[in-house]
């Protein structure tokens, strides 16, 4: 093949190389500019738990149709002013069932509930829940003291009966205490002469699996509440106290 066919078909070669490669970038930007995508809000940094949300904490950002939560809201006024009711992780997309909206019904317990969980009300007095100092918001553990039927290794005597203290649960959350749900509107202060007010019960935020176990407990026993430091989030194995453990 003489030098000239040579060249002209490098030259034919290239020629379709560069027509392939340009039809292959155009395709590749027309695809990129075609991504369908929408507005919705998402968080500027971490709201807390319970965080009256400002402009300064939320944005606005064009995220692709296929990534947007259905419950992603999509107008930032419908969020300014809301108040968290989850924590909300810096660039999450801002859900409805996240956040409490300024229009709502604020004195519904429903919206203080977490995901995961139940409100759960017991019953208390000034010895089990803590002398009447309780307050929404607080955590506490909760123990259960019951009567129980042992076996007696006596033949003349079938069973006994023993007391027992148990751990049921820790680090759980106070929803209310009595009729108070601890949501005054915003911006409006607590009064100096109010004071916590005896209550009958407390509602406890419980794990839906333990709901049953409380209920069972309460029935058969007396439940008391002891108090948690803010930032104390322990959890520890702590076995069940009887009466031979306290004269050990």
């Amino acid at each position: 093949m003489s030098n000239k066919k040579v060249l002209l078909l490098a030259l034919l070669c290239g020629l379709l190389t560069a027509i392939a490669l340009n039809f292959y970038l155009k395709s590749v930007q027309e695809a990129a500019t075609n991504i369908k995508t929408k507005a919705v809000v998402v968080a500027a940094a971490r709201i807390p738990d319970r965080t009256l949300i400002t402009a300064n904490m939320v944005t606005v950002k064009d995220i692709p149709v296929e990534y947007v939560n259905s419950y992603a809201v999509s107008d930032i006024s419908q969020v300014v002013g809301s108040t968290a009711r989850a924590e909300i992780e810096s660039g999450e997309q801002v859900l409805q069932t996240k956040i409490v909206r300024e229009d709502s019904n604020r004195q519904s317990l429903a919206y203080s509930v977490p995901l995961g969980m139940r409100a759960i009300a017991v019953n208390i007095n000034e010895q089990t829940g803590v002398g009447g100092l309780l307050r929404p918001g607080d955590r506490v553990d909760v123990l259960g003291t019951v009567e129980v039927e042992i076996f007696s290794a006596d033949p003349n005597v079938n069973t006994v009966r023993e007391t027992k203290t148990h751990v049921v649960l820790q680090n759980v959350e106070v929803l209310a205490v009595g009729s108070d749900i601890g949501s005054p509107e915003e911006g409006q202060e607590e009064k100096e002469e109010s004071k916590p007010k005896p209550a009958g019960t407390v509602t406890l935020a419980v794990p839906t699996e333990k709901t049953q176990l409380v209920a069972h407990i309460a029935s058969k026993g007396d439940l008391y509440l002891t108090l948690r430091a803010p930032a104390d989030n322990s959890v520890e194995d702590r076995p069940s106290i009887d009466s031979l453990e306290l004269l050990k």
